[in-house]
């Protein structure tokens, strides 16, 4: 396929999307006029829609289950119990590394950073309001420490790099605890030395 053919396709979808058109539609709709620009006939460019589908659907049912991991953690309560025991055990002397940790567990074991922050939220600002420290640090923080768990966690950048690299998933999340250990340390030890300046 041409690039100005894939190209295309991709602008078009993009638009109908925007139009509200449903997106299962409008990335189907794409494919079909990119690949028709760019050269191959309709039997062709099925063909290569069903392969590509064939190449993605396990990791989508990966990450679809990893969805459903993190609701019922979510629903269940199981999420925020994670987080407040972690908090309480560490205490207020290393609140940084409390929250951080919370969010980096959480991320871990497969719930999304947006959701992890969110249930640590009401216990990271009852800390900030009776310590004085700023929301925007206590963000940093939760954040840091989630992007740090999501190195870990089976999200769809750990399921591509396994896949492109013909590795076993969990083989891929053990080799990528170090880094993430090592991004957890460096975030706690960049804020914690700004709120020292």
């Amino acid at each position: 396929m041409s690039a100005i053919g894939a190209l295309v396709g991709l602008i078009l979808s993009i638009v109908l999307i925007i139009r509200k058109v449903s997106p299962a539609y409008s990335l189907i709709l794409g494919a079909v006029v990119g690949g028709l620009l760019g050269g191959f006939s309709l039997a062709e460019t099925v063909e290569y829609m069903i392969l590509g589908v064939k190449d993605i659907t396990p990791a989508i049912i990966i990450i679809l289950t990893a969805g459903i991991l993190s609701g019922v953690l979510i629903k269940t309560g199981a999420a925020a119990s994670i987080s407040n025991t972690i908090i309480r055990k560490l205490g207020v002397t290393h609140v940084y590394m409390a929250l951080a940790l919370a969010t980096f567990f959480l991320t871990a074991i497969g719930v999304f950073i947006d959701v992890a922050v969110i249930t640590v939220a009401p216990i990271a600002l009852n800390i900030g309001k009776k310590l004085s420290i700023p929301k925007a640090i206590l963000l940093l923080v939760m954040i840091g420490g989630g992007k740090c768990g999501n190195i870990i966690s089976p999200n769809p950048n750990t399921i591509i790099a396994a896949e492109n690299f013909e590795a076993d998933l969990f083989s891929v999340m053990y080799a990528n605890i170090l880094p993430a250990l090592l991004g957890l340390l460096f975030t706690v030890y960049v804020v914690a030395r700004f709120m020292l300046r």
